[in-house]
């Protein structure tokens, strides 16, 4: 079922390019996107319910002076939603921050119910030290 003539990968999509510490307001927006049942997961955490879903966003926000989805990727369709991404973003107390990840989200009747982030921690803490990415590649590199 399309809401607003948009098809769910789009509308997701949409809704992180909304996401950001200018407009902590257009958390709100989610309400309407995702069910009362939530279930929310990604490498280090799981929320579940929308009010847990959207304290969970409201935070995020209020941590972050920047954050920025480039979104690479939105495929799929009214059930399933696969968006390939890079989160970009900058601490209010700490360094700037970058990660690509991977969104699979399962919905029913144009609402999701199951949004699962897939991305690496690691490359999330070596993003926030100068040169921690090539460290980080460096000492992993006889393992791959």
């Amino acid at each position: 079922m399309r809401k607003n003539g948009s098809s769910l990968p789009n509308r997701l999509k949409d809704a992180l390019a909304q996401l950001t510490p200018e407009r902590p307001e257009a958390v709100e927006m989610l309400r309407a996107l995702y069910t009362d049942d939530i279930v929310f997961r990604d490498p280090v955490q799981e929320v579940r319910g929308i009010h847990d879903f959207i304290a969970m966003n409201r935070r995020l926000l209020r941590r972050m002076r920047t954050l920025e989805w480039s979104i690479r990727t939105a495929k799929g369709d009214d059930t399933d939603a696969f968006l390939e991404w890079t989160m970009r973003g900058t601490l209010k107390l700490g360094p700037r921050l970058k990660v690509d990840g991977m969104t699979h989200a399962r919905a029913r009747d144009g609402r999701i119910f199951d949004h699962r982030d897939y991305w690496d921690l690691g490359e999330l803490m070596a993003s926030s030290v100068p040169g921690g990415q090539r460290i980080l590649h460096t000492v992993l590199s006889p393992f791959a």
